[in-house]
């Protein structure tokens, strides 16, 4: 008899496990898979942006996301909302494409799910993503930066995203946006936009996808003022010597020298802000033709210097004159054919 109980309740116990796991498994199910796409609604607010570092190709930033989608199997009588864990109920596995592993979840990965089978996913992302840029122009660049959101194992048939209508009632265009305060002290972002935008990770296998994109504009004061004025009178301390007597040829080659050194290591200075690109960038190509310029000076130098010890002092001074004009017209031309249309 006791053997014909045990038997029995090892026979229930194993009953309520496999009805459990069959419950489990049909809120794993995405909702109304048979009626088309699970449609899920987004709100994407950037609380704030707070760097782009072009050498890293990355950017900082503060994102708020909200997920929004019903699913009818979790509407329940109860006044309030129901907390899920993450294997408790179906979702659609929504991961940031391009975060890096610096990206810090701020709040608690539960569910919310409303009396009538609203479930909401709030989050906050906090860190750094990765971001290519084309510097050709730097600094007088203009970027696009992008958040991608893709559905992990759906594709655009499976899963869509949609714009959240409450943000929009609520004021919000297209359920996103930008804080007006946000602390990024060299770019201002121009304008923003969101999309629908499926990722395709390889031929045949592609997932829904949701982006928020924003376009910045460097800010080029900076090196205006602390890089290229400076670098302008460097290369017009080199041009002194077509002023002094090739007489006092040591003055002369000297201060040719010394603007050389000083542009090399103003050059150092800057390439730390920069990635070791395979192009030029216009700041690049300002650089090469200061140093060409500043080193020619330094070849005049040594030719006026020959000239003079050859007792040919009026032909030395004759080339002197003319590099007076020469130089610094090659200068501004090559400086307008650099810096011409530089945001275009």
């Amino acid at each position: 008899m006791k053997k014909i109980r045990c038997l029995l309740v090892v026979l229930l116990a194993v009953s309520i496990k496999l009805a459990y796991s069959s419950e489990t498994l049909t809120l794993i199910d995405r909702p109304a898979a048979d009626s088309g796409a699970t449609e899920i609604s987004v709100g994407i607010w950037f609380v704030d942006i707070n760097s782009i570092d072009s050498a890293q190709q990355s950017f900082g930033a503060d994102i708020a996301v909200v997920l929004r989608w019903k699913d009818s199997r979790l509407a329940h009588t109860g006044s309030g909302v129901a907390h899920y864990a993450l294997d408790q109920i179906w979702h659609p596995r929504v991961v940031i494409v391009n975060e890096t592993n610096s990206v810090i979840r701020r709040l608690p990965e539960t569910f919310d799910v409303e009396a009538d089978g609203t479930v909401v996913y709030r989050q906050r992302y906090v860190g750094s993503f990765t971001q290519p840029l084309r510097l050709q122009s730097f600094p007088f660049d203009k970027q696009d930066f992008r958040v991608q959101l893709i559905a992990i194992r759906y594709s655009p048939n499976e899963v869509r995203f949609v714009p959240d209508q409450r943000w929009i009632d609520a004021g919000l265009k297209r359920a996103g946006g930008i804080a007006e305060s946000i602390t990024l002290p060299d770019w201002t972002v121009d304008k923003w936009e969101i999309k629908t935008l499926p990722y395709t990770l390889s031929p045949g296998l592609t997932y829904s996808g949701y982006v928020f994109e924003f376009t910045a504009s460097r800010n080029v004061e900076h090196y205006i003022l602390k890089v290229i004025l400076p670098l302008v009178l460097i290369v017009m301390m080199s041009w002194a010597v077509f002023w002094i007597d090739p007489v006092t040829s040591n003055s002369q080659i000297s201060i040719a020298v010394t603007s050389m050194l000083t542009l090399i290591a103003y050059r150092f200075a800057v390439d730390s802000q920069l990635p070791r690109l395979p192009y030029m960038t216009r700041l690049d190509s300002f650089f090469l033709t200061s140093t060409v310029l500043v080193f020619f000076s330094l070849i005049e130098v040594l030719v006026t210097t020959i000239l003079d010890n050859k007792k040919q002092t009026e032909q030395a001074k004759k080339i002197d004159r003319y590099c007076r004009v020469i130089f610094p017209a090659i200068f501004i031309a090559a400086s307008i054919a650099i810096f011409g249309n530089a945001r275009g």
